[in-house]
């Protein structure tokens, strides 16, 4: 029996301190908060962990400056300190990264006023940052002979931070996390409805592998459906104050652009910040604004032509990037919160904040999430801890620190015994990072595990999938311990796979087919050909899979 099978049997015994619909950022950090806490946590989501919003994000845990022209002073001291909390918990996961940002003559602001801005944002975040730099057209010219200085009035540096591995990883570490603490959670459970009987939550859910309904009970139940929050509460008949407006955003990824490690940043034609974000071996550029209506959306024609026609105008490139220079599409919508009573009264569209709000009836026990972003997920999750705490649920571990990488003397250890049996010597030629680096970012103390597995079986270092960075042993610990129902789930949300290598490359990967017989056994065919069944977007001739190897550390 697969941990997530076991997961969806212990679903229904007993009765649950929580119950959490959603496996976003939002769910996962409150299962995460309220497991370490000492709560009986259960946490489902109708697709995979992190399977809609929060893995089509810009890989950024930023501090909003933009919301410094919109007066959100007391939002962008919150997001600053979350962001410098999260860089000082998440060592190796979360890092400072420069922003490189040009500004074109006659743009509303000069370059000297907007430096003076990011002195206020660096102040906001009590100085944790490196300063931020005035800069002048030689000295961009010299540093990024890449842009386009033609229109250029000048530009300024500033710093935030990135997420080194893809944002739907890093949420699952927290699934991971509660989990570890006793939370049982399962993917491709849907929530179908829920009523409030005898004092308890009685959720009405199916198992969307097997079919099989059955009820989960639970004392509250927390409503983290992301941009579903208000369709699932008209199903439990929950009335709330607040309820979400959409705003689509998309990405593009490219070949890189610049050797650089830095981001690359421009007001675009509508406005907003523009950015160029490196990935390795390759570059994300985006973001739209589109207000939508509904939160499924997918890239237009239009859209793509917007990014690519504001990057071609900003860089000074070889040749103009093209759709064919596209190699994974990102898009996703912002669930932006307003009053249910304010919507037609709203400020400016492109104004509107990521800030989150967290709706109670104490009465029926009832949470509902609303909002939010990753630079803000610890607060999220505290506060939902506390507010369950308020409720009546005991927390035996309310000081316990649910967050955060192991202790150092855990990762000294480790690299001790990396050392000592000379793991680096696995590490490619050119590499990124080293090997020993890249496991414990992406497992923390589990990589512990992985050691053991190549000290028993040398074997176990190879890498499996050729052209990326994994090997053996991790397929097999993704298998035992992520639970992994689809390949999607592991070439887009464990790994990265998805976003950096063409399609058409994927599909002819020397040893995909053997991870995929490691993670699915018998069904691996089956789900190797559910995967690749629909026409795969921007089919190209197949490249060598390889320059993905680079792609996948941070940079």
């Amino acid at each position: 029996m697969t941990l997530r099978e076991n997961n969806v049997r212990k679903l229904e015994q007993g009765v649950y301190d929580v119950l959490i619909v959603g496996g976003g950022i939002n769910g996962a950090v409150s299962a995460a908060a309220l497991a370490g806490k000492g709560a009986r946590v259960a946490l489902i989501d109708q697709r995979d962990f992190a399977g809609f919003t929060s893995q089509q994000s810009s890989n950024l845990a930023w501090g909003g400056i933009k919301y410094l022209e919109s007066g959100d002073y007391g939002l962008v001291r919150k997001l600053c300190m979350s962001r410098n909390h999260l860089i000082d918990s998440y060592p190796s996961r979360v890092k400072e990264i420069r922003f490189l940002a040009t500004i074109d003559q006659g743009f509303r602001w000069s370059s000297l006023f907007l430096w003076a801005g990011t002195w206020v944002y660096w102040l906001f975040g009590n100085g944790f940052t490196r300063i931020p730099r005035l800069l002048g057209k030689r000295t961009i010219a010299r540093e990024e002979t890449v842009i386009d200085l033609g229109n250029a009035a000048g530009g300024f540096e500033y710093s935030d931070a990135y997420l080194c591995d893809n944002d739907s990883r890093f949420v699952f570490q927290f699934v991971r996390s509660a989990m570890d603490r006793g939370c049982i959670a399962a993917n491709y459970v849907d929530a179908l409805g829920a009523r409030r009987e005898d004092g308890l939550w009685m959720s009405r859910v199916r198992d969307l592998d097997s079919g099989r309904a059955f009820d989960v009970r639970a004392k509250v139940l927390i409503n983290a459906a992301g941009p579903f929050v208000d369709e699932f509460n008209q199903r439990s008949g929950e009335q709330t104050e607040h309820h979400h407006l959409f705003s689509k955003g998309i990405h593009l990824i490219v070949p890189r652009i610049t050797p650089s490690a830095r981001i690359l940043a421009f007001f675009a034609d509508d406005g907003r910040l523009f950015f160029a974000i490196p990935m390795g071996a390759r570059t994300c550029i985006g973001t739209t604004d589109t207000r939508v209506e509904s939160p499924f959306t997918e890239v237009t024609e239009e859209d793509r032509q917007f990014v690519l026609d504001n990057i071609n105008k900003r860089l000074r490139l070889p040749q103009p990037l093209t759709r064919a220079d596209i190699i994974a599409e990102r898009c996703g919508v912002r669930p932006l919160v307003v009053r249910a009573t304010a919507e037609g009264q709203t400020r400016d569209w492109m104004q509107l904040s990521r800030k989150h709000e967290i709706d109670v009836n104490r009465a029926q026990s009832h949470l509902s999430i609303f909002g939010g972003k990753l630079t803000d997920c610890v607060n999220v999750g505290n506060e939902v801890a506390d507010i369950v705490e308020s409720l009546g649920i005991a927390l035996s571990h309310r000081r316990y620190k649910w967050y955060g990488e192991p202790h150092r003397s855990v990762r000294e250890e480790y690299l001790h015994q990396a050392q000592l049996m000379n793991l680096d010597s696995y590490t490619f030629p050119g590499a990124m990072e080293s090997l020993t680096s890249r496991l414990w970012r992406r497992y923390g103390d589990k990589a512990f595990r992985l050691l053991e597995d190549i000290r028993e079986d040398p074997r176990q270092a190879e890498v499996l999938i050729q052209g990326t960075e994994y090997r053996r042993c991790e397929i097999g610990l993704a298998q035992r311990q992520e639970m992994i129902v689809k390949l999607e789930d592991f070439l887009r949300r464990r790994s990265k796979i998805a976003l950096v290598v063409r399609p058409e490359n994927i599909r002819h990967a020397p040893g995909l087919m053997d991870a995929c017989e490691m993670l699915f056994g018998d069904h691996a065919k089956e789900k190797f050909d559910e995967y690749f069944q629909e026409p795969l977007m921007m089919e190209q001739p197949d490249q060598p899979m390889n320059e993905a190897r680079n792609a996948a550390p941070c940079n």
